[in-house]
């Protein structure tokens, strides 16, 4: 038997849902990311700014140690002539041995200098190796 409008009047309920592909967690989540790639570029950058600074310091001081080493030089050739004059007056009697005694602790002191003037050129010299040679 088959009855006319069959089926018109049934009501069916629907149900509909949508999965969000992008939503704000992941939007969240991919921000982050971004954010830590940025961090870690900036880190970088930073840390490679440090090293130049410090390699070009390094540069300058052992070029200061030399340029000290060699003015102590010649504060020690003059230092030596002047005790070179010194004894003669003092073997002429012009004057007393206390003065010769000066220019030679003068000299000492000098020398000091000089030996300190080298031992920062090589420690800063062993900077500029390490930082060049280790990139």
């Amino acid at each position: 038997m088959v009855v006319p409008d069959n089926g018109k009047d049934i009501f069916m309920p629907m149900l509909s849902f949508s999965v969000p592909v992008f939503n704000k967690k992941y939007k969240s989540v991919s921000r982050q990311n971004d954010l830590k790639l940025e961090q870690i570029d900036l880190e970088r950058a930073n840390t490679l700014n440090e090293l130049n600074t410090r390699l070009q310091t390094a540069l300058n001081e052992r070029a200061a140690a030399r340029i000290k080493y060699e003015t102590q030089l010649d504060n020690l050739s003059q230092a030596k002539n002047a005790e070179e004059l010194l004894l003669k007056q003092y073997e002429t009697g012009t004057i007393d041995f206390d003065d010769v005694l000066d220019i030679q602790e003068i000299q000492l002191q000098i020398q000091m200098s000089l030996i300190e003037a080298v031992s920062n050129w090589y420690k800063k010299d062993a900077v500029v190796q390490y930082l060049t040679t280790n990139n």
